[in-house]
């Protein structure tokens, strides 16, 4: 369930980084699409790490730190 609240507000903020992009004209252009992502990238992980158990937190990060072979 965290898991999927996390994967769909990425996903929200990368549309809306996307729309942000082609509808603004301006210096805004480059700045807003970028916010946008990073503060939804952040919101994200909020909400993960509120939701989450602690089993599922430490599954994430040995997922994270596990190398790929």
């Amino acid at each position: 369930m965290a898991q999927t609240v996390r994967f769909m507000i990425f996903v929200l903020s990368a549309a809306l980084a996307g729309l942000a992009f082609f509808a603004l004209h301006s210096f805004w252009t480059w700045a807003a699409p970028i916010l946008v992502f990073v503060a939804g990238s952040i919101i994200a992980e909020f909400a993960f790490n509120r939701l989450a158990s602690p089993a599922q937190k430490q599954r994430d990060l040995e997922d994270r730190a596990r190398p790929m072979t």
